[in-house]
């Protein structure tokens, strides 16, 4: 049997890895045994962003770095539309973010979007998977409206900055932190771009 990492680079190994996360993200919840698994998966991220930032580029007599994850990838959710009290989330790239919505105990998930009703408790998963921002829906009760089109029952969509995402009657946007460049993504009115 080959390890994890090099069967994810297959078409199987990454079918094979879906299946298993699906099926982790459906189980009963186990505080100790959630948290090993989220550490085990943020050190991964933490050494996969370190070889990135390892990998120089050369232009001519110049060296260039390559961009780390962190700076090509940071994000946040914009509430373009909703009830609740956040305005905005800043999504984590060292692991997934759950969408949902809190109930009378304490919630596990990372952009809670109480009170609106019409979210699920665990609605729909987030991630940055290198390179861009991806969203699946969770089997949701209403699903997840991306571009007029419900993308329940659907594999993982790839999202570009400012795709507007509907959950329930809340809807967010997805907006870039940062450019490749390090500058901040912020329009003239301190509001983050989209672009």
């Amino acid at each position: 049997m080959r390890p994890l990492e090099s069967q994810q680079k297959t078409p199987e190994g990454l079918q094979a890895f879906t299946e298993v996360a699906e099926e982790w993200l459906q189980r009963r919840r186990n505080r100790s045994a959630d948290g090993a698994v989220l550490d085990a998966v943020q050190r991964r991220q933490e050494r996969h962003e370190g070889e990135q930032r390892a990998h120089t580029t050369s232009d001519g007599n110049d060296t260039h770095a390559t961009p780390s994850t962190a700076v090509v990838g940071a994000a946040c959710l914009i509430k373009l539309q909703g009830e609740q009290p956040s305005e905005t989330w800043l999504l984590p790239l060292n692991r997934p973010a759950v969408v949902g919505r809190s109930g009378k105990k304490t919630s596990s998930v990372d952009i809670d979007l109480w009170p609106d009703m019409s979210v699920s408790r665990r609605h729909a998963l987030l991630w940055f998977d290198g390179e861009g921002w991806c969203i699946e829906d969770l089997r949701s009760t209403n699903g997840t409206v991306l571009s007029e089109s419900n993308i329940r029952n659907q594999r993982s969509i790839r999202l570009a900055p400012g795709s507007k995402i509907q959950f329930g009657s809340t809807v967010l946007m997805l907006t870039a932190l940062a450019s490749e460049s390090g500058e901040s993504a912020h329009t003239n009115d301190g509001v983050p771009s989209a672009d």
